[in-house]
């Protein structure tokens, strides 16, 4: 079966399935694992709440990482593949604004960052409406190898006029994006790799993430059926809070 990418993106869910379905992994991965540092997905319901933005990541902690905001206007989709040949990163020289750096610059000591040039095609055609998210902070400095978007009033989701690189790895948005097949059998296959100590003694059980991805309601007897040694019940109902997943007596 073709995986999820900027070159399969018919099987992205609509926008309220895959707000839940971001919402559900990043449930999953807060039960199983308690230390935030080490989870791929997390989820933040009060992103923006001027502007009633959520919003999701994703991150392996070797710099590969998908966002995707939810807005009034749509969603959008935004990922950064280090081994991409479209990353194309640069480190440029700042100009000195202040008499300080002036000087400073003058004796050798030159300020420097890292910039991006996107990829031709790949925001190119993006709508306005996505650009302070896209140009703003925090995905300005994570970087732009894909991005796809979808406008409320759309039916299908986007990308830009793009021209990939020859090599078989693209943009590398099959290698991220798939877990946005909406499969639980997908979820459970990762987790099993990733988490995989922590299914030593136990086994993860698919109708219980099928659970989850259903957004049914969390109870202490599902949660302690995924981790037996999850304890910390009232900093999980904060996470869960601030992902948005409904919970039961905890």
């Amino acid at each position: 079966m073709t995986k999820i990418s900027t070159k399969n993106i018919s099987k992205i869910p609509d926008i309220d399935s895959l707000k839940k379905l971001c919402k559900a992994l990043a449930t999953l991965d807060a039960i199983i694992c308690r230390e935030w540092e080490l989870r791929y997905y997390s989820y933040d319901k009060n992103w923006d709440t001027t502007n009633s933005e959520e919003f999701f990541s994703m991150r392996d902690g070797s710099g590969d990482e998908f966002q995707i905001l939810f807005c009034k206007e749509g969603s959008i989709i935004n990922g950064q593949a280090l081994e991409s040949e479209m990353c194309n990163w640069k480190e440029i020289e700042v100009k000195p604004k202040t008499l300080k750096e002036k000087i400073s610059n003058a004796f050798g000591k030159k300020e420097t960052e890292m910039v991006q040039t996107i990829w031709k095609g790949v925001v190119d055609e993006l709508p306005t409406e996505f650009n302070h998210f896209i140009f703003g902070e925090p995905i300005k400095s994570k970087g732009t190898t894909f991005c796809i978007w979808r406008l409320n009033n759309q039916t299908e989701w986007n990308i830009g006029n793009i021209e990939f690189p020859k090599d078989k790895y693209g943009d590398g948005s099959e290698d991220l994006i798939y877990i946005l097949d909406n499969e639980p059998k997908t979820y459970k296959k990762w987790a099993l790799e990733y988490f995989d100590e922590t299914f030593e003694e136990h086994k993860l059980q698919l109708e219980l993430v099928q659970h989850i991805y259903d957004n049914k309601p969390l109870t202490k007897e599902i949660i302690l059926k995924i981790n037996p040694q999850l304890d910390d019940f009232q900093e999980l109902k904060i996470e869960l809070d601030e992902i948005g997943y409904e919970y039961e007596d905890l």
